[in-house]
């Protein structure tokens, strides 16, 4: 027994017993009392960090089972979601290029409703410039009543005349080619100045043959004079840019550009030779 007391090994065994006691009996007392148990918040202290850890690792690992069982699922949706996008994308172009058409359409019409005889609209199949040659392709021919010398022009202006046909298509050649001329006349009233306009194989005319007095200024519209027996009066041409001296000639030339861009046509209208819209 007197070993017993001298242990210490006894002796910590029973300080911890007592601990435990005042530890329980505080514990009570806490909890009657509502306040907080001071040995519960120590144990939530210590263990808070690490349940947090474990709950972020529980996340990660949810969200990380959630992408590997539905990714595939995922990939697919947006593969489709790109298709349609591509799919309306192409649709407005579709409908974009409609109504642009339709527009163009519907401006050539008015056209053709002013004059004297109903003409054709052709379509511009190709369009071949070259450094001796300004011509164009339309997809009309002798079966649909095109003839040679048939003029050539759009609702802005005068585009060429028919050079050659075939059944199904014809060839135009146009106001730019180095080979075309037409009767001009200078609109204003002030002046009506005539000369005769010829291509350059450029993306203008010059304005020839004008009288050394005659009244010809920047800014001035150019129209057909109807003179030479092809081209009707009155069809629009250009607008004069600059006015030139010819001293050697005694005479003066202009400089014009075209209304029509014809690198642009898509459609255009064909007259018989003097028949214009009014």
């Amino acid at each position: 027994m007197r070993n017993l007391w001298r242990d210490k090994r006894f002796w910590v065994i029973v300080g911890l017993a007592l601990l435990s006691l005042l530890i329980g009996i505080q514990h009570n007392r806490a909890v009657q009392r509502g306040a907080a148990n001071p040995f519960a918040e120590a144990v939530m202290a210590v263990f808070a960090p690490v349940q947090s850890a474990l709950r972020a690792t529980g996340r990660f690992l949810s969200d990380f089972g959630y992408g590997v069982l539905h990714g595939r699922h995922l990939r697919e949706e947006n593969r489709r979601l790109r298709e349609q996008i591509e799919a309306l994308r192409s649709a407005q172009v579709g409908w974009e290029e409609l109504r642009q058409e339709n527009e163009r359409l519907r401006r050539l019409l008015g056209a053709t409703q002013s004059a004297k005889a109903r003409p054709l609209v052709a379509k511009v199949l190709a369009i071949q410039p070259s450094a001796s040659f300004h011509t164009l392709i339309v997809a009309r021919g002798k079966a649909d009543g095109v003839r040679p010398r048939m003029v050539a022009a759009t609702d802005t202006g005068l585009v060429g005349v028919v050079y050659d046909v075939t059944r199904h298509t014809a060839h135009v050649l146009l106001i730019t080619d180095p080979n075309a001329s037409v009767g001009a006349r200078i609109q204003r009233a002030e002046s009506r100045a005539v000369g005769v306009c010829r291509g350059r194989g450029e993306d203008y005319l010059v304005l020839t043959f004008l009288a050394k007095d005659a009244d010809v200024r920047p800014g001035d519209v150019v129209i057909t004079s109807g003179l030479g027996g092809v081209y009707p009066a009155g069809i629009p041409i250009g607008v004069v840019e600059e006015v030139m001296e010819q001293r050697q000639a005694g005479m003066r030339e202009a400089r014009v550009k075209p209304f029509v861009d014809v690198t642009r046509l898509e459609e255009i209208l064909l007259y018989p030779p003097q028949v214009v819209p009014q």
